[in-house]
């Protein structure tokens, strides 16, 4: 029971962290994109917004298992966000092409894309980037 409640724990926690990352990309986004256009605030928004969800992952959702070398661990993130990225968007298109009923619900189909994005890069933080064991503190 204690490791399925720390391991609930750990998806909410991670889950919290990408709510605060997708805050982050669209504030990026609509504060920069008069700036440096439309796919420019997005790249910009996308590469805050990771880097602001690696961390908070490291330091909560996975804490004490992050890698003495960060930089490191921050490209793995970075690289399997973008595949969770493309999934995501992936999974919307099929979605909306396969399903006349969600095309005309196209929420439902960024709901799905986002929950497939979302378990692609958990389990990608979970099995390939967070990987080391965590500290225990000697008495």
């Amino acid at each position: 029971m204690f490791l399925a409640t720390e391991k609930f724990k750990r998806i909410l926690l991670f889950a919290a962290a990408g709510t605060v990352g997708f805050g982050v990309d669209a504030l990026t986004v609509q504060a920069t994109h008069t700036y440096c256009g439309l796919v420019g605030a997005q790249v910009f928004g996308f590469l805050l917004a990771v880097t602001v969800t690696w961390g908070l992952n490291r330091r909560y959702a996975f804490a004490g298992r992050g890698s003495k070398r960060w930089l490191g661990e921050w490209a793995r993130y970075l690289m399997a966000n973008g595949w969770g990225a493309l999934l995501n968007n992936g999974t919307y298109l099929l979605a909306i092409w396969l399903s006349s009923w969600l095309a005309g619900h196209p929420v439902v189909a960024v709901a799905l894309g986002s929950l497939a994005g979302m378990g692609a890069n958990y389990l990608a933080a979970q099995r390939w980037i967070f990987i080391h064991a965590p500290t225990t503190k000697k008495h």
